[in-house]
This record gives structure tokens, C-alpha cells and sequence, in this order.
């Protein structure tokens, strides 16, 4: 955040401008770039949050490369609940290590399921996440993994119909990946997890409809994660 003046990050107007309109800081549009860079910065530094949304907002912009690795470090010294993102582009919430290598699993692919899972991430864990974007995308990622599978000949399929088909007459013809007490591979214990994802609550009708909690979507998001991470691994649902 040195990078004020004549050279680095804070001279590119253009960027500095974009940074307080994401900030949402009314500013005098006769400030100079270095005018407005230090008023930026005099605000962070009065308000810890606001230092957080400076942060975020300056990856996602100028996306300062090295720069980031060393924000990563001075974070994680300073014990902070906030590192950056595993693209750079923004501040997200520090998880275990057990779920930083599910969710790195899970989107060791290129494809689709994969940039659904970022985006989900990025919603959920981000400092300027969206909870019903991410529980959608969340969605959309088992989707993409449960459906090919499951009716690949069904160009219109989404979870509620890979849920009907587990949960129905002909569930006995699909197990998982995971044995049971029983080792019977029942799909029970997977439509039970899929149940918790689908559908988001935003998307109900009537009175039933609200915007889920930051902490349900995180939920969410980790179960999808898992859910996905099995798939990469073989497989998580088959035929018997």
C-alpha cells in the first residue's frame, strides 16, 4: 500500500477511480490521482473494515501479482481471519487446512464444475460475497458433476431431478462411493446431503422465501465442495 505518488499502483488514475467507486467514497472529481490515493488511505487507517475493503478492492483491480503473496504473509503474521484469494483478485475467509485441500481438489479440473465451485467460493468465503449467488453456483457445480452421470441424455436435468431419480423407484439401481455400516453403497446418505443443497432459499416462492445467512452459504458451499472433490476422485454416485 506504499505505492502512492509517481510510481506503482497509485498512479494509475483510471484504477484509482475505479478502487473508490467500488469503495463507494464520494470524492471531489477535481481531486488529483495522488489527491485521491492518500485520502483513500487516511480513511483506511482510521477504519479497520474499511482497510479490509481497500485491500480487496485493490487485488480485484490492479491484481499487484507478487504484491499479493506478500499481503498472504503479513495477514497470516498478523493472525487475521482474511487472507487472499488463491487467484489473487481478492481478500477471502481463512478455512481449515482440511477444507483449503478439499476445495483445491475439487477444482483440480478445468471444466465447468470447477468454475462454478470458484465462483461459489468467491461468494461465500470473499470479503464482498454474494450468500444466494453462492449457494446457486454451489448448486450449479454438483450439477455439473451428478448430471452427466446420472441422465446425460437430459439436456434439461437439475438437481431436483438427480434427487428424484435417488430417491424413487429406481433408486436401487445407483450406489456411492461410500459403503455404509451395512456396506450396502446405499444412495440415502448422498440424497440427504443433496436435500441440504437444493433448493436455495432465495429461490422459493411465497412467504418461504429469504435470503440465506453467510454461514449457510459457507455450509453450502463446503458440502458442494466435498461432493465434487468425491467425483474427482473416481467417482461419488453409479450404477450397480
Amino acid at each position: 500500500m506504499a505505492n502512492v505518488g509517481s510510481g506503482g499502483y497509485f498512479s494509475n488514475e483510471r484504477g484509482i477511480r475505479e478502487l473508490a467507486a467500488f469503495l463507494r467514497v464520494d470524492v471531489d472529481h477535481r481531486y488529483s490521482v495522488r489527491h485521491l490515493a492518500e485520502h483513500l488511505l487516511a480513511l483506511a487507517v482510521r477504519d479497520d473494515d474499511f482497510m479490509l475493503d481497500l485491500l480487496d478492492g485493490t487485488l480485484g483491480i490492479f491484481q499487484p501479482g507478487a504484491t499479493a503473496d506478500n499481503l498472504a504473509r503479513a495477514l497470516d503474521i498478523g493472525g487475521s481471519v482474511w487472507t487472499v484469494a488463491a487467484d489473487r483478485k481478492g481478500l477471502v475467509r481463512v478455512v481449515s487446512d482440511e477444507a483449503q485441500a478439499t476445495y483445491a481438489a475439487a477444482i483440480s479440473t478445468a471444466d465447468e464444475a470447477s468454475t462454478e465451485l470458484r465462483e461459489a467460493w468467491a461468494n461465500a468465503f470473499g470479503r464482498n460475497g454474494d450468500p444466494s449467488d453462492a449457494w446457486d453456483h454451489a448448486i450449479k457445480a454438483v450439477e455439473d458433476v451428478l448430471i452427466p452421470v446420472m441422465m446425460q441424455n437430459n439436456g434439461k436435468a437439475t438437481l431436483s431431478n438427480v434427487i428424484g431419480e435417488l430417491s424413487g423407484q429406481n433408486s436401487m439401481a445407483w450406489r456411492i462411493i461410500l459403503p455404509g455400516a451395512d456396506k450396502s453403497h446405499d444412495v440415502a446418505p448422498l440424497v440427504a446431503m443433496l436435500r441440504l443443497l437444493w433448493p436455495n432459499h432465495d429461490r422459493h416462492g411465497g412467504n418461504q422465501k429469504r435470503t440465506p445467512a453467510p454461514e449457510e452459504s459457507r455450509a453450502v458451499v463446503t458440502l458442494a465442495a466435498t461432493i465434487v472433490q468425491w467425483h474427482r476422485d473416481g467417482w461419488v454416485v453409479q450404477r450397480r
